[in-house]
């Protein structure tokens, strides 16, 4: 009962931020609602590569103190920012200005974010993490654009933040210096942002595929299906895998780590049985009930959709487990595999929506079956 009072604030901020999405989904429509999505999985993408996955980090290695944590993860958001935006101006500029700031505001609000729950400070952690959502809600209504919303959202949010921190940030960035920076050991946490930032990338490209083949109102069928139909299992999953990356970060064992992780997932297959069978036989009646539902596709694809978010939450869930690992290097390979194997079937091709479902649903289980086989090979070899 005390570790349901614990992780309840963790609940309520996911609960805002899912209704946010069906707000502005119901309010704004389909095509509103994927344009947001796209926005969001870029800036999410660049965010990855700015923040070296500092966040992770934070979570799974207790060893350091918070403060050399965030003195070098300063070091490294300052020092991306300016070599991706640098290459962004040689390349004629291609990302636009809303997505970059969007992106630098979400690093420094995971970053963060992630010290409140190390501390234990969850009311505090769940503030924050609502707050976005409560800003996404307000200026959609007021009627701005989703080029607007979605960076000055976590704006908002990472400036509360660094006024919240404003002590720690001031002791970490005063005792910034060459000798300290040369101490920085970079490369692990480059591989792990590299694996982390081609995954999430790979997830975006479904939307971004998707965006510039189909618009922004099939954009929207596909993000919004896996939002409405998934949205108790990322629910589940986002209030209780920061526990589980604490947890992982208390033991230097990997069959343990290994263990800690497989019983997220199998406290959640009953969920995702569940789930199937309710969106194969009602799928699309239940989506009509957010917006208006005139799409030529069936309960069989929209379960395509459901299985392949499940897929990619997994997936997503797995990086935190390989960081700690020190095992990034063996994760970005086999996305890297999954990618190519992607680039090979659908470049150059045409296909129709249905059939690009059925597509990324083999690539996210291609990529999902690599993993449990790898897990499997250290489980035994650790045990």
């Amino acid at each position: 009962m005390a570790s349901i009072f614990k992780k309840f604030p963790v609940v309520i901020h996911q609960l805002a931020f899912l209704a946010a999405q069906f707000i502005i989904l119901f309010v704004c429509g389909v095509g509103y609602s994927g344009s947001l999505a796209y926005i969001g999985a870029i800036s999410t993408v660049l965010a990855v590569l700015i923040s070296l996955r500092w966040d992770i980090e934070i979570m799974v290695n207790k060893v350091r103190a918070l403060s050399e944590s965030l003195l070098d993860a300063s070091v490294t958001i300052g020092f991306m920012t300016f070599l991706i935006l640098l290459i962004n101006i040689i390349a004629g500029s291609p990302i636009s200005i809303h997505i970059f700031i969007a992106a630098i505001a979400i690093a420094i609000h995971e970053l963060l974010v992630s010290i409140l729950f190390v501390h234990s400070f969850f009311y505090i952690y769940a503030f924050f993490r609502t707050l976005p959502a409560f800003a996404l809600i307000s200026l959609a209504l007021l009627g701005f654009k989703p080029e607007v919303i979605w960076p000055l959202s976590f704006l908002l949010s990472a400036s509360c933040l660094v006024i919240y921190f404003v002590d720690l940030v001031k002791a970490s960035v005063f005792k910034i210096n060459l000798e300290r920076i040369k101490e920085i050991n970079i490369l692990p946490k480059l591989y792990a942002a590299i694996s982390a930032t081609i995954f999430t990338f790979v997830s975006a490209l479904f939307i971004i595929i998707i965006t510039l083949n189909y618009g922004d109102e099939h954009a929207g069928l596909w993000s919004n299906s896996i939002r409405i139909f998934n949205s108790l299992i990322i629910f589940l999953l986002a209030t209780v895998l920061p526990f589980t990356l604490n947890k992982l970060g208390n033991t230097n064992v990997t069959y343990e780590k290994i263990i800690i992780f497989s019983r997220l997932w199998v406290s959640i297959l009953p969920l995702v049985v569940l789930m199937f069978i309710l969106v194969l036989n009602y799928g699309g009646y239940i989506f009509s009930l957010f917006t208006t539902f005139n799409f030529n596709i069936t309960n069989v694809h929209l379960s395509y959709i459901f299985l392949t978010g499940v897929l990619v939450s997994f997936i997503g869930s797995s990086q935190g487990l390989y960081q700690s690992m020190n095992k990034s290097i063996v994760l970005l390979c086999m996305i890297l595999i999954a990618q190519v194997l992607a680039f090979i079937v659908i470049y150059g091709s045409t296909f129709s929506f249905n059939s690009l479902i059925e597509i990324f649903l083999i690539i996210a289980l291609f990529l999902a079956f690599l993993i449990l086989t790898h897990l499997t090979y250290c489980f035994r070899l650790s045990s």
